[in-house]
């Protein structure tokens, strides 16, 4: 594995965080591929992340803030600059009446079940989308017809100063898998207001989510969650794995990354369970190689919702 060299900066970093430097990533993503963290740093609260965001845009250090790593494949050469792990201190959340609050860190389906003990329906799609908030947030993430910006009514940021500021859900512009957060900020938390429902029912809904996860999609092997968005044909809506299906790539290998024989729009790491992982390398050659064919087959562009991340 690639080790980066002590950077320049590392004893200017500001005081608060525990960082260390060269941890690999693989374990903290899904996929389980990736090179090592330049530096990690772990913080404890917002006033922490706060000044780590205002030192590493004022000189100019990259600063990646990760969740539960899930959406995103870790080059193999890492990532540089700063890595922050969201999910230790920066993952509260809290119900009051119909709203719910929850930080940038937190699972989604901790959410999912707050709102459900609660009484509250709006958000049981959480339950089925292993990652966190911010990264919701930021890709607006959805699942069965839901979106993470529905029900949202409240969203706080950092800027690139490390200042919090509250922002209108309508100002981030949402659209399908993505917003529009100016580089060097970041999420926060956010606010969706719900509305009371009966608990064993939405225990009943995400009961259900989790039984469709589990016959459609890979979940006993590692991957990233969806690999590419909808598209559309004709003037409909198409769910991507109809399009890698009929383009004969379901089951498609290069090294450990395997397109899912259960879920074609699933890229899994099949190396994992043979005891050689894949690389994030395969996964990008295995990605090309289906686009190319799509695109021969059906003359169709595929537009990945995996986010490629770090150094080759």
């Amino acid at each position: 594995m690639k080790e980066w060299p002590a950077p320049v900066w590392f004893e200017d970093l500001p005081e608060g965080p525990v960082y260390t430097r060269n941890v690999p990533l693989a374990d903290y993503t899904t996929i389980k591929v990736g090179g090592p963290a330049e530096v990690m740093a772990e913080v404890s609260d917002w006033a922490q992340m706060a000044a780590l965001v205002k030192w590493c845009n004022a000189h100019a250090v990259a600063l990646t803030p990760m969740g539960k790593g899930s959406n995103m494949v870790i080059r193999d050469g890492g990532i540089a600059g700063v890595v922050v792990n969201l999910t230790k201190g920066l993952d509260a959340v809290r119900v009051d009446g119909n709203l719910l609050y929850a930080e940038a860190g937190a699972a989604n389906g901790t959410a999912a079940r707050a709102a459900r003990e609660a009484g509250l329906e709006g958000i049981a799609f959480f339950g089925g989308i292993p990652g966190a908030i911010g990264g919701a947030l930021r890709m607006n993430a959805g699942a069965y017809g839901v979106e993470t910006f529905d029900k949202l009514k409240r969203v706080w940021v950092l800027d690139a100063d490390g200042e919090e500021r509250e922002v209108t859900p309508e100002s981030l512009a949402p659209r399908y898998r993505g917003t529009a957060l100016p580089a060097g900020w970041l999420y926060k938390a956010g606010e969706w207001e719900l509305v009371p429902g009966d608990k064993e029912e939405i225990r009943r809904q995400m009961q259900e989510i989790n039984r469709a996860r589990s016959s459609t999609q890979p979940l006993h092997m590692p991957s990233s969650g969806s690999w590419f968005k909808n598209v559309m044909r004709d003037g409909e809506k198409v769910n991507a794995w109809r399009i890698v299906d009929e383009a004969g790539c379901r089951g498609m290998r290069v090294g450990g990354a395997q397109v899912s024989e259960q879920h074609a729009n699933f890229f899994v790491n099949a190396g994992a369970k043979e005891g050689v992982a894949g690389t994030a390398a395969d996964f990008e050659a295995l990605s090309q190689a289906v686009e190319a064919q799509v695109l021969e087959r059906l003359g169709i562009m595929m537009e990945r919702e995996v986010r490629f991340t770090g150094v080759e």
